[in-house]
């Protein structure tokens, strides 16, 4: 009987550790942050599977995988004013030097990046990525701008930054899963 019962709190263990990684703490802080004067949102739950994510990817042009660890049940919040659709909320994990970086990427109603915040960030240039500059890298970007920060072998171009590149690459492939992945398993329903 104890075995059975350890099996179970392992499992529930897991279970819960897994579905921390994508979930958006705090929803009305954070979408409060993200979309100022939001009148409502909503969510709306999805199995990503591996086979379809990674098919929708290539399509793409990028040269970047999901692990099946990386796949399940993930959430899209629809942020109005409202009944307009002012852009979505979607919540990527990335591993990075530091451990997972978490980042609740806002989307415009168009599927281009708004901005974003960390729920999770570990590191000396966590800060630095908080900045308006390092913000204003990835605001309005869609997936085809994302595909030309990739050189031909499909490493991510170094930029201009005095620190951080590490973080920026996390975020560069934290912000093309999100875009692809947002579209490829949600823009066929979203409701504008």
């Amino acid at each position: 009987m104890r075995g059975l019962i350890l099996v179970l709190g392992v499992f529930f263990a897991f279970e819960s550790f897994a579905v921390a990684f994508c979930a958006l703490r705090d929803p009305i802080q954070q979408i409060n942050a993200l979309f100022p004067g939001y009148s409502d949102y909503e969510s709306e739950v999805k199995s990503i599977n591996a086979s379809t994510a990674n098919a929708f990817l290539a399509e793409q042009g990028v040269p970047v995988t999901l692990h099946a660890k990386e796949i399940g049940k993930h959430t899209l919040f629809y942020v109005r004013d409202n009944a307009q659709l002012m852009g979505m909320v979607h919540v990527r994990s990335e591993p990075g030097n530091w451990g997972l970086v978490e980042i609740a990427w806002s989307l415009s109603a168009d599927g281009k990046i708004k901005d974003y915040r960390f729920q999770r960030c570990r590191g000396g240039f966590c800060s630095d990525a908080e900045s308006e500059s390092f913000r204003a890298r990835f605001r309005g970007l869609s997936v085809a701008d994302l595909a030309e920060l990739f050189d031909d072998k499909g490493d991510i171009r170094p930029v201009d930054l005095a620190s951080g590149q590490e973080l920026w690459e996390t975020m560069v492939r934290s912000a093309v899963k999100t875009l692809v992945l947002t579209e490829a398993f949600w823009g066929q329903d979203r409701s504008y």
